[in-house]
């Protein structure tokens, strides 16, 4: 009886006291360093961002588009997220913010054919999410997202 109590004892503590903290404190670098590199509000841990235009763009003319990775849960992730060479990434690198340096880096675009740039943060998110993912499901049939302005862009 004792020893089980004495195992019991050293169980607990090792996990109330190494195991709990480890964990809490993996999560909160990841938290700390996901909201220092990308361009969001952050929500909950990792799901539920709100994704600004980058300050240097200036006053958005529309709200901020609410972003949850949990709704988006049956795509790879891939079909979003890219290397520099515009390769799915793979898993094998820590993902950069999407207006990190040498990616969706433009905020403003300063000729007209500068907003048919992929670098051009305003084209890479409209490109992707709305005519490159809604539009096609919803053209296909398929249940989608939004599709127009106000649907990603709510009025307060």
């Amino acid at each position: 009886m004792r020893k089980s109590m004495v195992i019991g004892m050293i169980c607990a503590f090792f996990v109330g006291f190494v195991l709990l903290p480890s964990l809490y404190a993996g999560l909160t670098e990841r938290h700390e360093r996901l909201d220092q590199d990308m361009e969001y509000e952050f929500g909950s841990y990792a799901d539920e961002w709100l994704l600004y235009a980058p300050e240097e763009y200036g006053e958005m003319r529309e709200a901020p588009s609410p972003f949850s990775h949990t709704v988006h849960g049956d795509f790879d992730c891939g079909e979003c997220h890219h290397d520099e060479e515009g390769e799915p990434w793979d898993g094998t690198y820590e993902i950069k913010g999407c207006m990190s340096e040498g990616c969706h880096d433009m905020a403003v675009a300063e000729e007209p054919q500068d907003r048919r740039d992929i670098r051009y943060f305003y084209k890479a998110y409209h490109d992707l999410c709305m005519t490159g993912c809604h539009r096609d499901l919803a053209r296909a049939g398929e249940e989608s997202g939004p599709t127009a302005c106000p649907e990603c862009h709510p009025k307060d």
